[in-house]
């Protein structure tokens, strides 16, 4: 939990606001009391998309949504104004994890809860079914477990059957693992599709274990278009049943929500209900009965009490719509158990926790367009806007050079830009801006790009069919043509450390000489197009999101680790620092593959198109920003927080590091520098 900032309302409508709880894409979720002193949750569209005729329709289409469902597991609508001119919306404030919280923390449900949380979702959906809408996401995040029952929160994204979609025609919308296969191919979700994710959630539920994996989610949607869920560990063998019927693959052999309702039949004599706390497991109703003690005292206190109203630490609250579902009420946003700093083991619930120090901003500077990349190289910022290349201090953001140029590639103390359509590349100083050296791309060159200690390389591409790819390589230092390899299967990326160039093809890594050009080994892999090519390791995903550890000498595998993402990696201190799923960091041993330390940060909702983190390591700080707008800097060694720093308007893009700072680039084109907080204040550059 935040304290509110100086522009946050101190009312919405006719609520009081005490904190804020979290930003996400869309708004801001404000934790509020009614006159009467009863808790709600308010979510405010952000001041950017007012004006925006599209989101508030999306956030009106939200409001409808969930007013029109009024079963005994959602959570109720107190009040709305989508029309205001900042549209808002207020819910009941739930006390209770999160059923993701939950697994993660205490582990599976045993079976006599797993059964009343299956009557309970089954008669949620199904109620969601009759008011004519479709949830189109539901998954553990979006379920609480609470003294009354499970309760189905956001609306974020639910349509009515038959409306016009507002996002992009095509684009799968939910989370990746939880979307049936219709979901993932983009075709029209109806009814069937939430019962698909409603026995995917049952499975974790059961198994504590993702139904369809971990990892990137294009592995997680091709194991659903294409596999069968892991029910194997599903101990009752009639709810094993049920299970695979809800994810069978085509809709129309799915039951319906209702008639899974039906199957599972009334409570037994000795079977739990649903009223009261005794349906939940004994740690899980422990925790929900603290947090309801901390919170409802607090929230019933006079307006005019001594201090202000301060909720429970850990207290969890329903966050509605897109980009702010479930959030903590915490000093941090929402985090797994371990962003505090712990060991990697679910968090004593009765420990209290003091959150992370801030960062300190200290400049920004404005560049044109909306999308800034950053490198850092020989004591300056490289930051490319606009088809331009500026060179900032570090300490000031203060400009040393600019020129025109895009591919800012980075070798040593040089940096490398294509210029005049990308027809001419220029080696320039990264410190002073001068030019090293100068070549004009032939018709066929150009396009890839690398460069390493030795070499830059790139692509000649075939003429017709007939023809093969060829890579490339120039001096570093003089630019002269060193080599050409020979043909080539087709190159979609290149790779290139200290002895090694790599080329990308869609089944085989190619690994040429750097020195000379000369075929060192060829592997195997089905579409391997990230990479990263280090003196000791050569890594390499595969299109299930398996990571494939290399031996540069020989190319043999050294090991493999399933389940992480493709996005950003980074090699120091013996480790792989890489993302792995759901917006978890893992460092690895480099010579085994095995987990050193694992952290979840803090996140918004799955977005099957959207990575979670992109990462920065610095020394022994491995700096991590996230796509809700939070930067985190991390111990390298133990993955401990050392500081925070939060801001909506953090763009997910890799942040650098130098002179003592690190930069983020934002959403409206900033480059701001962030200084850990016990660092000495400075001086601020202008924007």
């Amino acid at each position: 939990m935040e304290p509110l900032q100086p522009d946050d309302p101190r009312a919405i409508g006719p609520y009081r606001i005490a904190a804020r709880l979290g930003a996400g894409g869309m708004g801001v979720v404000y934790l509020g009391r009614s006159r009467s002193g009863r808790p709600v949750a308010v979510k405010v569209v952000h001041r950017r998309f007012v004006g925006e005729d599209r989101y508030r329709a999306r956030f009106r289409r939200e409001v409808d949504a969930a007013r029109a469902v009024a079963g005994a597991f959602t959570a109720p609508v107190l009040d709305a104004d989508p029309d205001a001119a900042t549209p808002w919306l207020a819910t009941a404030y739930l006390p209770g994890p999160s059923l993701r919280e939950a697994v993660a923390g205490f582990g599976p449900l045993p079976p006599d809860a797993l059964r009343a949380l299956a009557v309970g979702l089954a008669e949620a959906v199904a109620a969601i079914h009759r008011g004519g809408l479709v949830h189109r996401d539901l998954k553990p995040g979006n379920v609480l477990l609470t003294a009354d029952g499970p309760r189905v929160i956001d609306f974020g994204i639910a349509r009515p059957e038959g409306a016009t979609a507002i996002t992009r025609a095509g684009a799968p919308i939910g989370t990746a693992g939880y979307m049936g296969p219709e979901q993932v191919r983009g075709e029209k979700v109806g009814p069937p599709g939430d019962v698909f994710a409603l026995g995917a959630t049952l499975a974790y539920a059961a198994t504590g274990v993702e139904p369809f994996g971990t990892g990137p989610a294009r592995a997680r949607h091709l194991r659903v278009l294409t596999g069968a869920a892991a029910l194997d560990t599903v101990a009752e063998p009639g709810l094993r049943e049920l299970l695979a019927a809800c994810l069978r693959p085509e809709p129309a052999a799915r039951p319906s929500a209702a008639g899974l309702l039906d199957a599972l039949g009334r409570p037994g004599p000795d079977e739990p209900s649903l009223q009261g706390i005794g349906w939940l497991p004994g740690p899980v109703a422990a925790e929900v009965g603290r947090r309801t003690a901390e919170v409802v005292p607090a929230a019933t206190a006079p307006p005019g009490g001594t201090g202000p109203w301060r909720p429970g630490r850990r207290t969890f609250i329903t966050g509605i719509g897109a980009g702010a579902l479930t959030l903590a009420a915490a000093g941090v946003p929402l985090v797994g158990g371990t962003a505090d700093g712990g060991t990697g083991e679910a968090p004593d619930p009765s420990e209290p926790r003091e959150p992370p120090p801030r960062g300190v901003p200290r400049w920004s500077r404005r560049f044109p367009g909306e999308s800034v990349g950053l490198e850092a190289a020989d004591g300056v910022i490289l930051a490319s806007a606009d088809n331009r290349v500026h060179a900032l201090d570090p300490r000031t953001g203060e400009a040393r050079w600019e020129r025109a140029g895009t591919s800012a590639t980075v070798a040593g103390d040089d940096v490398y830009l294509a210029e005049d359509e990308s027809r001419r590349l220029h080696a320039v100083r990264a410190a002073s801006g001068g030019t090293r050296w100068t070549y004009d791309f032939g018709f066929r060159e150009g396009g890839l790009l690398a460069a390493s200690g030795v070499v830059v390389c790139f692509g000649i591409r075939p003429m017709d069919a007939d023809e093969q790819w060829r890579v490339r390589a120039l001096g570093r230092k003089d630019g002269r043509r060193n080599w050409t390899s020979e043909p080539i299967e087709r190159v979609e990326g290149i790779f290139a450390g200290a002895e090694l160039v790599v080329a990308a093809a869609p089944t085989a890594l190619t690994a040429l000489d750097a020195a000379t050009g000369r075929l060192r080994w060829t592997y195997r892999i089905d579409h391997g197009d990230h990479l990263l090519v280090d003196r000791d390791l050569v890594l390499a995903w595969d299109r299930l999101g398996t990571l494939h550890a290399l031996r540069p000498s020989d190319g043999r595998l050294a090991w493999k680790r399933p389940d992480t993402g493709p996005l950003t990696i980074r090699r120091g201190g013996g480790r792989v620092h890489l993302e792995g799923s759901d917006g978890e960091l893992v460092a690895l041993d480099a010579a085994t593959g095995r987990p050193s330390w694992s952290r979840r940060v803090a996140r918004l909702p799955d977005d099957p198109r959207a990575q979670g983190t992109v990462l920065c390591l610095d020394g022994g700080t491995l700096y991590a920003a996230c796509r809700d707008g939070t930067l985190y800097a991390l111990d390298a060694a133990d993955g401990r927080v050392g500081w925070i720093y939060q801001a909506e308007e953090i763009r997910l893009a890799p942040p650098v590091s130098a002179a003592g700072l690190v930069c983020v680039a934002t959403k409206d084109g900033h480059v701001r520098a962030i200084a850990p907080p016990d660092t000495p204040g400075g001086s601020r550059a202008g924007s």
